[in-house]
């Protein structure tokens, strides 16, 4: 392999370096502040902009399968920062809302609350998001190891 290329390669890395790192020092930060992880916070903030919320529809906010999505809930309404409503008109129907504990969370946690790399991914224009994913894929095709189910965990979770 040439040198510029193995160069190159190794500035991706601590790219990626730079990006874990701080992905996790937000986790930390949020931890320290609120006392729940970065994917409990994530899920307080989609109840926070959309109360009234379903487990199928914050799972797809939060790009997580439906039983993460129920993990995460069912934490958070042991410690009193959610609760499960039935609807009024179909009682099959289970809304979430945030509890004054869980408003509580959230008015001291650090932002951005859906977590830094999110918050990051949405600030790229829709062509770079294309181009991200484009190499993003390819990268992955070359890794010997490859664990698909990886992309429905969240991260403070890995």
């Amino acid at each position: 392999m040439p040198e510029p290329h193995r160069r190159a390669a190794l500035v991706a890395l601590e790219q990626f370096r730079v990006i874990f790192r701080s992905t996790k020092k937000h986790f930390q930060w949020v931890k320290a502040a609120t006392g729940v992880s970065g994917a409990q916070l994530w899920v307080l903030a989609e109840l926070h902009k959309q109360p009234g919320i379903r487990v199928t529809e914050l799972a797809a906010a939060l790009a997580v399968h439906q039983s993460t999505a129920s993990n995460l809930i069912e934490r958070l309404e042991q410690r009193g920062l959610l609760q499960r409503l039935r609807s009024p008109n179909d009682r099959r129907i289970v809304q979430l809302s945030l509890t004054k504990a869980g408003v509580s969370a959230i008015s001291r946690a650090p932002v951005p609350l859906e977590g830094v790399l999110p918050d990051a991914l949405t600030s790229l224009t829709s062509h770079e998001l294309k181009n991200l994913h484009a190499l993003l894929t390819r990268l992955t095709k070359h890794m010997k190891v490859r664990d698909q189910a990886g992309k429905r965990i969240p991260l403070a979770e890995m």
